[in-house]
């Protein structure tokens, strides 16, 4: 039920709303705060984030913090992580450590270096949380050289703040005596206090400690054996377990599982785990599907997704791996790519290597996959897709009828690409009778949807006619102008020759080059003839010889052989018969009837030496270009 706003607070918020309307930032700021909260006015996340945003683009520290985390978090806002990045960029170069230390958490994984950078910032202002994963960087070399002797110091700082992270860190360095004197009782020191936090690695670390014997004090300069500390007498984890506590229960399970101050034993484990997992501690959950999963896989994924619907990382990379890779359970690599996707998104590592490896081993099986089942489903566009497999025998063998079905049950739903394919199916008769008016209908169906390649095949027919289509070049312009103008390339190739056929060279010049410099073939050859011709640009040999080759090397054998007669000729270019005889075998056995008949005559007027270079010049052409 909500609450309505007292009268005190709405008087506050009344005089606040005042003063940030006067542009005063921290009232801007406050405004923001009690719109997001509720504080003397009704609840509003969009006013609140307007007012916030305002404070922020202003200057206003706090602000520009707060905005960053709600893009992080996609709180009250959409998500964006660019803006977060950017927001707390902003608040940072302002001096705010905790944005440094959200700054190094964002570059963490990616850039190491420059996540050290942000944390040091954050560290030199006191910042507990930034100091302690300065420390981590030094512990295990990450983003820096690795020095233990640095990490001790960093984690001391953050230690001394009380943080128990920190704290059981700087604990374990003593016990291991690594970048200082390894020394068990300041290990301990650490351990208990962090474990005061209910910290349960520093627990567990206690635990073995005990379990070992190694449970001391100092006395007197001295060291003296006292009995050894039960964690679990001290904390009294058993009888909160017996009350009903879930953590307590998930503890007592850890300590049967390993030993530590109980004997061990599974079964008392895996009793106390159960319990902590039905009151919905993911951690209990966790362990006891790991328990669990050997055995009874079906029992243990029940209790993966649990923990991992509670956001446990561990347990979504659990997931991620039995549907990728089990045998166990039917094999669902989507599934376990999704899961492996969650915990990536977190930043976990094993996650975002285990991803890496999963899309590098089977992408296309997922992608096939994910077409299939939508396609079956009856999404057109997946429809479309699996139509365009089975045209050019991606993945599948390769038919035409399959193709022509998929397209079909596609287009049928009004799926403008599916359509266009379709009307080409009929246009070429692939696998159905050729049906002009068809291919027609098809296309049309496309082209009113805007689609450019149906406009474009349209315009096309409209040039040529024939069949039951009569000729007409107006409905021709403009259809191909409609499809050029939306940046569909052939089209645009297609509008300039239909201007020169109309002796409009200028504007055929227009398009012929846009097209050109996009990598058309055709209009790579006809704009060269145009730059030979000076037809509507001023005749340029050096530029007519540059498309030529363009258009020859993408395969067009017209441009060969005129490319061949001029290496012949050394018209615009330095004579070189053999350069010549190469050009014109491509164009010859490309079926250029002037290339062949140039051939011919060239072979004769070469000598044997000529010939083979020529040749071996060709062949080398083909390889490269994938030509038989």
């Amino acid at each position: 039920m909500d609450v309505k706003p007292s009268a005190r607070d709405k008087s506050i918020f009344v005089r606040t709303l005042k003063s940030a309307r006067l542009g005063l930032l921290d009232a801007q700021y406050e405004v923001g705060l009690m719109y997001a909260n509720g504080i003397g006015v009704v609840q509003n996340f969009e006013q609140a984030m307007g007012w916030i945003r305002q404070a922020a683009e202003r200057g206003f520290v706090p602000a520009q913090y707060l905005l960053a985390t709600r893009y992080a978090s996609g709180i009250a806002i959409e998500k964006d992580e660019h803006k977060a990045f950017v927001w707390y960029l902003r608040a940072a170069e302002q001096g705010h450590a905790k944005a440094y230390f959200r700054l190094g958490k964002l570059h963490a994984m990616a850039r190491p270096g420059a996540a050290y950078a942000c944390f040091s910032k954050a560290a030199d202002m006191g910042l507990a949380d930034a100091q302690f994963q300065l420390g981590l960087a030094f512990a295990v070399g990450d983003g820096v050289a690795q020095d233990f002797g640095q990490a001790a110091h960093w984690y001391h700082l953050a230690a001394m703040q009380g943080l128990a992270a920190a704290q059981c860190a700087l604990a374990g360095l003593y016990a291991a005596g690594q970048g200082v004197a390894q020394d068990l009782d300041t290990a301990l020191i650490w351990y208990r206090q962090a474990a005061q936090q209910y910290y349960a690695p520093a627990q567990v670390a206690l635990e073995s400690l005990d379990a070992d014997g190694n449970g001391r004090s100092e006395t007197q300069g001295r060291r003296k054996k006292v009995a050894v500390e039960r964690r679990r007498d001290l904390t009294g984890w058993d009888a909160a377990a017996e009350n009903g506590d879930a953590q307590a229960r998930y503890h007592l399970g850890l300590m049967y599982a390993q030993g530590l101050g109980v004997p061990q034993s599974d079964e008392q484990a895996q009793l106390w785990y159960t319990k902590a997992a039905k009151q919905g501690d993911a951690k209990a959950q966790l362990a006891l599907a790991k328990m669990l999963e050997a055995e009874h896989e079906e029992e243990a994924i029940g209790w993966y997704l649990q923990a991992a619907e509670q956001g446990d990382l561990e347990a979504q990379c659990a997931l991620g791996r039995i549907f990728a890779y089990a045998k166990g359970v039917q094999r669902d690599g989507l599934r376990g790519a999704a899961w492996y996707v969650r915990a990536a998104q977190k930043q976990d590592p094993q996650a975002l290597l285990a991803l890496g490896r999963l899309f590098e081993e089977a992408w296309e099986d997922l992608s096939t996959t994910s077409f299939r089942q939508a396609a079956e489903l009856g999404v057109a566009e997946a429809q479309f897709v699996v139509g365009q497999w089975y045209a050019m025998g991606k993945g599948v063998a390769k038919s035409a009828t399959r193709a022509c079905d998929w397209y079909r049950r596609s287009a049928d739903q009004g799926y403008a690409p599916a359509q266009c394919a379709l009307g080409a199916y009929y246009l070429e008769g692939r696998d159905v009778a050729q049906d002009l008016q068809q291919a027609f209908n098809w296309f049309h169906k496309a082209a009113e949807q805007g689609d450019a390649k149906a406009q474009w095949k349209m315009g096309s027919l409209y040039a040529s006619g024939g069949e039951g289509l009569k000729k007409d070049l107006r409905l021709a312009f403009t259809l191909c102008q409609r499809a050029a103008d939306s940046g569909f390339v052939p089209a645009q190739a297609t509008l300039g020759v239909l201007f020169a056929r109309i002796k409009n060279h200028e504007q055929a010049a227009v398009w012929l080059k846009r097209a050109a410099e996009q990598g058309d073939p055709e209009a790579q050859y006809n704009l060269a003839l145009i730059y030979s011709k000076g037809q509507g640009l001023k005749q340029d040999l050096e530029r007519a010889f540059h498309w030529l080759t363009e258009a020859a090397e993408n395969g067009v054998a017209s441009a060969q052989a005129r490319l061949g007669l001029m290496y012949a000729t050394g018209d615009a270019v330095a004579l070189d018969p053999i350069e010549a005889h190469k050009w014109l075998i491509i164009a010859a056995e490309g079926g250029d009837k002037a290339g062949r008949a140039n051939f011919i005559r060239s072979e004769a007027g070469l000598g044997l030496m000529q010939i083979t270079e020529a040749k071996r010049r060709a062949n080398v052409w083909k390889q490269a270009h994938a030509v038989s």
